[in-house]
């Protein structure tokens, strides 16, 4: 058999390596190998993926595929003398089936493992391949707006589209409030940042409310073509955030808010609270499917027995699958019936959510909503 050989070395674990992955078919190696900085206390990272690869030849000789181990660990060999390994970085994942080697990057901080079975080890990866990858963050400020785009992990800083003012104090120039509002204020103490905003006879106590409503009215406007549909994530105070999410229409604003002054934040900062949301935004989304498993009349529909649910999702009848996190369950020779349950599902075009461990209880680790 010819092997082709397909490396992802600077790519990450994402929705769709996830469902490339689980596609391939067995025999799997899976080789985790954890973060690693130059000089780190433990050694080599190098000499790590070498002491991997000969666990996985040692597990290999031990059964049946003891005639193939040369063949299918060669190339994890050579990926072990790739300059690249020994510097610093982030952990990563290598695969390795008849057919594919594959590499891909890991955002949190993975443990070292080798996991040889009839399919690649995924289960440890769902949440951080299928939280949201790419959004915006807005740092609302009445005294300084600001624009991010999150990516893997990272953010960058954008200029604000020129329809969006940068504070309240300057969104009073762009157009009239929804409540035409046409008396000026004059600046001074009682003002504050409010100058050249639209007041009209209330007090500016009394009127603040109108001056966010117009002030994010504008801003969430200016935005639409930027945003172009993406999700949102907003950062700010309390009052001022939730007075956001109440004006704007944006459809696509993630649940969780980050809460706290944004306007002296550096970009990296941004990005540790930014990773933070997608987590408990992915968590939401699974306590809500776990809960729509446990709400569904139609109980036929439902499986909780392991392993039925992963005859049911090799046959592709597993619409929706909530894991318990962390569960694992040896089933015969040893695989993981939890994960070979996930990358089914996945295999088959179903969704899997990993759902905290004090949500699900840890004598049902699978909670399965069928197609049929």
């Amino acid at each position: 058999m010819t092997t082709s050989t397909l490396t992802a070395t600077s790519g990450i674990l994402d929705t769709h390596a996830m469902k490339f992955l689980a596609g391939c078919h067995g025999p799997c190696i899976t080789i985790v190998v954890p973060a690693h900085h130059p000089g780190a206390q433990e050694g080599s990272r190098k000499a790590l993926v070498h002491a991997l690869v000969r666990t996985a030849a040692a597990q290999m000789k031990l059964g049946k595929l003891a005639g193939r181990a040369t063949d299918l660990l060669a190339p994890l060999e050579e990926i072990a003398q790739e300059s690249g390994v020994e510097a610093g970085g982030a952990g990563f994942a290598i695969f390795r089936s008849p057919e594919y080697t594959a590499r891909y990057y890991l955002q949190d901080r993975p443990l070292e493992k080798v996991v040889i079975a009839d399919h690649f080890y995924l289960a440890p990866f769902v949440e951080e391949a299928f939280a949201p990858h790419e959004f915006f963050v807005l740092g609302i400020s009445i005294k300084h707006l600001r624009l991010f785009r999150y990516v893997n992990g990272e953010c960058h800083e954008l200029p604000l589209p020129a329809g969006v003012p940068v504070s309240l104090d300057v969104a009073g120039g762009f157009d009239k409030p929804d409540h035409q509002l046409e008396n000026r204020s004059a600046s001074g103490p009682s003002t504050g940042a409010m100058h050249g905003v639209h007041v009209g006879t209330l007090s500016d106590r009394e009127a603040f409310p109108q001056y966010l409503h117009h002030f994010f009215g504008i801003v969430d406007r200016g935005l639409k073509a930027t945003l172009d549909g993406k999700p949102l994530l907003l950062m700010g105070v309390h009052e001022e955030v939730a007075a956001y999410r109440r004006t704007a229409k944006h459809p696509h604003i993630l649940t969780p808010d980050c809460l706290g002054n944004t306007e002296f934040l550096t970009t990296s900062n941004v990005a540790v609270c930014a990773a933070d949301a997608c987590r408990k935004q992915y968590q939401l989304v699974a306590e809500r499917v776990f809960a729509e498993y446990l709400e569904m009349p139609d109980r036929s529909r439902t499986l909780a027995h392991v392993p039925a649910v992963v005859r049911a999702a090799g046959e592709g009848r597993v619409h929706r699958l909530c894991v318990r996190a962390g569960a694992e369950m040896a089933g015969p020779g040893g695989e993981d019936l939890i994960n070979a349950a996930v990358v089914e599902t996945l295999r088959a075009g179903g969704e899997v959510f990993m759902v905290p461990q004090d949500k699900m209880p840890a004598a049902a680790p699978l909670a399965a909503i069928l197609r049929y």
